[in-house]
Order: structure tokens, then sequence, then C-alpha cells
């Protein structure tokens, strides 16, 4: 299990929708010392940044959980954040400013105690809805423990 940590994500956003132009994606994260542990998973405090090639900017704060399949050097790992959102150069969808995202993903732990993953995750609007703007990214993530 891990401790502090920083993450870095590259990916794709807007794949699978037919109302945006697909963009390149970034990510960084930030997760904090576990604030709770069970022996199946254990969840921190995050703060998290992904920009992409249209100019999106989604800044939020929240919860990650990450929890070891048996053998241990695979994971499942989630999170849950709301933040705020500049909508980009390429509108489609109006977005309301206050947005939840929601990641899901799976991966390995190194031998060095660092993790690579593969993501998705999606921003969802003030209601909990995917209609602003329902904006999906798959992503490509490293995490370095210190």
């Amino acid at each position: 299990m891990a401790a502090d940590e920083w993450v870095f994500g590259l990916g794709g956003a807007d794949l699978l929708d037919n109302v945006r132009k697909e963009a390149v994606a970034v990510l960084l994260e930030y997760h904090s010392d576990p604030f709770h542990t069970q022996n199946w998973s254990q969840f921190s405090w995050m703060a998290t940044a992904k920009l992409d090639t249209t100019d999106n900017h989604f800044i939020g704060f929240g919860v990650h959980a990450l929890a070891p399949l048996n053998n241990k050097k695979a994971f499942l790992e989630a999170s849950f954040a709301v933040g705020g959102y500049h909508q980009g150069t390429f509108l489609g969808k109006k977005a309301d400013p206050v947005l939840f995202r929601s990641s899901l993903g799976g991966g390995v732990t190194l031998k060095n105690g660092n993790r690579i993953s593969l993501t998705i995750d999606h921003l969802l609007d003030s209601d909990l809805k995917n209609e602003r703007p329902g904006k999906e990214s798959i992503m490509l993530r490293y995490a370095r423990s210190f």
C-alpha cells in the first residue's frame, strides 16, 4: 500500500463522444497518506488537475481508493472529486462551472513500489447527470510514492 504520492497521467479525452473533438489530456494528482485502511483497501485525500489540447481545465479535490488484488502486485483504483471546470475552445455542449469527476482503473505495482495503471474518468454536471459536459478521458498513469 502506498504513502503520499504524485500521479502523472497522459491520454485522450472525448474519445467516446460524438459531439466533442478528441483531444490529448494530461493529468497531475497528489494523494495524501491514507486516512483509512482496511485489509482490502485504503482511502486517501486527493487533489487533481487535468487539462487537454482543446483548453479544457478541471481542478478538484476528493477521495482516492486503492484495492490490491490477490497477488498484491495488481490493484484496482477509483476516485471521486468535485471541482472547478473551465470550458475550452471547442464548446460542443455548455458545461457547468462546478463538476464531479469519477474515475475507475486497474494496474500493477512495480518492484520499486511505484505503480502503472490504466483508468477511465468521467466529468458529470452539477446534478450528477451525463449531459453538461458528459466528458470522459482514458489515461495511462504513473504513480510515484514518497
